[in-house]
């Protein structure tokens, strides 16, 4: 079917003649009644007689002056509904007139947006509706041959073995594809602009985006997706997005963000894309479903666009089944679209199976977003006419119906409403659209037949190239960040024939040892620095969080230096850090540089959700590069208490796709922050709170033009000796430090310093190389003991240096309680430096 983009839109304006102008008068009534029904419904018996009055004389009144009389009319009837002859103030800072003048004025923008809903759907061509069908026919056709693979046994695993695959089915929601028509999009029969390979490149894709749900298939195929990318993603054979290592659908490369689970995580993605491309007249479609709805992640998202007024379009799919929970044990209002009046958005709610209100709807949303009026939130009413899955369609129906085009009938035992489902089977959007189009003349029974032949022939065609796919290669599975090494199964005893096992020289080029400089500078200024540079260096590069930009500066105040030069790159954020981790991950994926902060570490738990399920996992998934650095201001030594003071490192630390990075010194600090915004992957940056105005520790920096950076992965020695390693990180390795310095001068004990640095990537040459030159090891977290990063070098140094050992590895860490707020109570939770130095003296005696 022939492509239509939104920059088509003249082409689609055709002017009625008066015989025309009947029928779109009493579309345009219906329509008002139910926008006048959703927005505003205590006015619409006043609103009625000027609406029937103007539509009733339609052959005299073109749908131009209906517009302008009925919202003249509808202006003055409104605001004298609730007109008060005493002012009075409703709470401080407001008054009744002022929220009457607010109800009005957004009344008035629906009543607008239903003229232009109406417009909308009178401008579709034959063409268009044709795409549409189709569209919804590929849509069906695609989810029914996913079910032969389900229950046929034509695909089998290396060994042999039956594999059914997955699926998710939109068996009554394939209007979603009428979403996507004026979007501006590769389409389903033009060439992809861009390709991917698995070296994480990608080429530029300019239209639309629209982030997915498991049900939105259509909506995928009106963007470009191929139908064997679907199957062969469904059925683990190599295919776009992931190439076998996830089942869900997208292609990036034609704007479908692949969808993630928990299923509410993608709309944080969506609205970093939004935010990444504000004022560029691009605009994205954000699905979800109405059991998402209930998820914070959700709520953060839709607030934070709210305020924003990103280029964003939020639609709830309501189907009214989230798995088997129905709405009524989801939600309390009567419409999911009433939610959008808290956030402050236009929204509106329409019959999900009628594919125009679909397109209308949706078209006249992402417009309001090209003109810069921020997002709306449209719930399309619909009903799940199949199981959750495919394995779920036997509990569903209450026995397994096999491949089905057609709605099959509901067993006594399926767990379904049948009420409801008997209702929504005569809404059937396929065959309703199909007898619609028959009776306008668009579509002819020997065209439709053509289609159905056309797409039989080309699922079966897919199926066909998936069953003779070869599985996935194992390189596939390749590193989960874009410099990693590829990951393999290894056994550090196999082949070990020397007494003592060969351990790599580290090759290091920095000098050892800390020199403090009094006239230096502190630790904040290095990230002030490291910022400014990097801002200047590259327009991608912005900084988001609470209270960063304004006239505040952070909450430590130490980003004020930046408010005057960047103060349009320095982004305020709600209170929300799933939010905050979801947009910048979505900005990211679209080029930009995004430097988040989580306000106290701490925090970083309400985003936990997003980062590790969704950011961490990004690049292994589909090869894109994740460009966004998190700071995350932490730790104790502080009296700050249990919820600003914990180590949230080893939360992270076993998380595929995340490097984890712990400067200790201000020099550190500017060239590792400066190494993780430009890194094409996400970055941890720890910033000890105790250590950003230390005056004992201040350095000299390296000014701008030497362009200072700090590689990953590289410990550091801050001392050297001979009797022990002492390995930590952090703001512990001053208090190391102190206690080799005690070693030294009171027990004749020579104790090395090594500053990890780099969590991940570990350092790992540096810490065997160290080893197999003391022979002790003495490791020290600030973190508790149990579970921490201590213990896991440990078990490092136990498989692979177990030889060069002449004592335990001991591992010092707090204590197993959460973080104690009184000083006296604090000092007895953390490693004191008498502790460092008494563990010390007994390794060395062992």
């Amino acid at each position: 079917m022939p492509t239509r983009t939104h920059s088509d839109k003249k082409t689609h304006t055709r002017r009625p003649g008066k015989g025309a102008h009947a029928a779109t008068a009493t579309a345009l009534r219906q329509e008002l009644l139910a926008t006048i029904a959703q927005v505003c419904p205590l006015a619409l018996s006043a609103l009625l007689p000027p609406l029937d009055r103007l539509t009733k004389d339609s052959p005299r009144n073109t749908p131009g002056s209906i517009r302008k009389q009925f919202l003249a009319s509808a202006r003055d009837i409104l605001m004298s509904s609730s007109n008060c002859d005493k002012p009075f103030e409703l709470y401080p800072t407001l008054t009744n007139a002022d929220a009457q003048a607010d109800l009005v004025t957004a009344a008035l923008a629906d009543l607008e947006a239903a003229f232009e809903r109406i417009d909308l759907r009178e401008s579709l061509t034959g063409s268009e509706k044709l795409e549409i069908l189709h569209g919804m026919l590929r849509t069906r056709h695609l989810d029914a041959r996913l079910k032969k693979f389900f229950v046929s046994s034509e695909i089998k695993t290396p060994a042999g073995a039956f594999f059914q695959g997955k699926g998710f089915r939109s068996m009554g929601q394939e209007a979603i594809y009428a979403a996507a028509i004026r979007l501006k999009r590769t389409g389903p029969t033009l060439p992809l602009p861009a390709t991917v390979d698995h070296n994480g490149k990608h080429g530029n894709y300019a239209g639309d985006f629209v982030g997915i749900m498991i049900r939105d298939l259509g909506l995928a195929l009106a963007m470009g997706v191929a139908p064997y990318d679907v199957m062969a993603a469904q059925m683990g054979k190599a295919s776009k997005p992931t190439f076998g290592k996830d089942l869900h659908i997208g292609d990036f490369d034609c704007g479908v963000l692949p969808p993630s689970a928990p299923l509410g995580l993608s709309t944080g993605n969506a609205i970093g894309l939004a935010l990444a491309l504000e004022g560029s007249g691009r605009v994205v479609i954000n699905c979800t479903g109405e059991g998402a709805t209930s998820s914070g992640e959700w709520h953060e998202a839709i607030n934070f666009a709210a305020v924003r007024k990103s280029p964003i379009v939020f639609i709830v799919e309501n189907n009214q089944t989230a798995l088997s929970t129905p709405t009524c044990e989801q939600f309390a209002c009567t419409s999911l679209a009433r939610k959008g009046i808290g956030y402050g958005i236009p929204s509106i709610t329409v019959d999900g199976t009628d594919p125009e209100a679909v397109f209308s709807a949706v078209t006249q949303a992402a417009d309001a977003c090209r003109r810069g009026a921020g997002p709306s939130l449209v719930e399309l009413v619909s009903f799940r006419m199949c199981g959750h899955a495919h394995h779920d369609d036997m509990l569903y129906f209450g026995a397994e119906p096999e491949q089905f085009l057609t709605y099959p009938s509901v067993n006594k035992n399926g767990y379904i409403d049948r009420d409801k489902y008997e209702f929504w089977r005569e809404k059937d959007p396929i065959e309703v659209y199909r007898r619609q189009l028959l009776s306008e003349g668009v579509l002819s029974e020997k065209q439709y037949e053509k289609l159905v032949g056309e797409v039989v022939a080309e699922m079966e065609s897919a199926a066909a190239q998936v069953v003779a796919a070869p599985w996935p290669d194992a390189a596939v599975n390749g590193p989960a960040v874009t410099d990693g090494e590829h990951p393999e199964h290894s056994e550090p005893l196999a082949g070990r024939t020397r007494a003592f096992p060969l351990i790599r020289v580290w090759n290091t080029t920095e000098d050892f040892g800390f020199a403090p400089e009094p006239g230096g500078d502190t630790f904040w200024q290095a990230i002030v620095e490291a910022l400014s540079e990097e801002m200047q260096r590259d327009e991608n590069v912005f900084v988001l969080g609470e209270d960063v930009g304004g006239n505040y500066g952070n909450a430590f105040v130490i980003l004020k230096p930046l408010l005057e030069t960047f103060a349009d790159r320095l982004i305020n954020t709600p209170l929300a850090e799933s939010a905050i981790i979801g947009a910048a991950t979505g900005a990211a994926l679209l080029g930009k540089r995004p430097v988040a902060e989580i306000q106290f570490n701490d925090f970083v738990a309400n985003g936990f959700n997003q980062l590790v399920n969704n950011t961490a996992k990004i690049y292994a998934r589909w090869h894109q590069p994740v460009p966004v650095t998190i700071r995350l201001p932490w730790g104790g030594l502080r009296h700050a208490g249990p919820y600003h003071s914990q180590n949230t490192e080893p939360w992270f630390y076993r998380v595929p796709g995340l490097k984890i990075v712990c400067p200790a010194t201000p020099r550190e600090a500017k060239g590792l922050l400066k190494s993780a915004i430009r890194d094409d992957n996400p970055v941890l940056f720890y910033e000890h709170i105790a250590l950003y105005r230390d005056a004992s520790i201040k350095q000299t920096l390296p000014d701008a033009v030497a362009d200072f950076t700090i590689p990953f992965g590289k410990a550091h020695i801050k001392r050297d000796g001979s009797d022990l390693t002492i390995i930590t990180y952090g703001a512990y390795v001053h208090r190391c430090l102190a206690a080799a310095g005690e070693l030294a001068s009171r027990h004749h004990v020579s104790a090395r310093v090594l500053d990890l640095r780099s969590l991940q990537p570990l350092d790992k040459e540096a810490i065997l190389w160290s080893v197999k030159r003391t022979n002790r090891v003495l490791i020290v977290q600030e973190d508790s003991k149990t579970g921490g990063i201590g213990q896991s070098i440990a078990a490092i140094i136990s498989e692979e240096a177990f030889e060069y050992l002449d004592a335990p590895v001991r591992v010092l860490g707090a204590l197993d309680t959460p973080v104690p707020y009184s000083p006296p109570l604090e000092k007895t939770f953390l490693i004191s430096t008498e502790q460092i130095i008494e563990t010390a003296k007994l390794l060395t005696q062992y």
